[in-house]
């Protein structure tokens, strides 16, 4: 029974997916991640933007994008990095937090 437990533990033992790499890889391997982490935000915050009402009123079977409520989720957004910022700069850590470039 050990032998087969051995051999098992053989067979699934490896590195876990982790590899020796330079500090350049895991830098670009984050920027994308954090890219992909800020779009999906965007696009969160987006879809709370997309209603039947227009200033309140019902449109009659169309969807209105509220621009306005677009802009206040994002400074909101961007309130919350900037609460956190100290002692980085909290224009850096929003454009990040948004996966923009300079």
């Amino acid at each position: 029974m050990n032998d087969n437990i051995k051999a098992g533990s053989d067979i699934h033992a490896g590195d876990g997916g982790y590899s020796i790499g330079t500090e350049e890889k895991y830098n670009e391997f984050a920027k994308g991640r954090n890219q992909s982490m800020a779009k999906m935000r965007i696009k969160e915050l987006e879809k709370q933007c997309w209603s039947h009402h227009v200033d309140g009123t019902l449109v009659d079977g169309q969807l209105h994008f509220d621009t306005h409520k677009f802009a206040e989720l994002i400074v909101q957004e961007c309130a919350k990095v900037a609460d956190i910022a100290e002692p980085y700069f909290a224009s850096d850590l929003i454009k990040q937090h948004f996966g923009v470039e300079e």
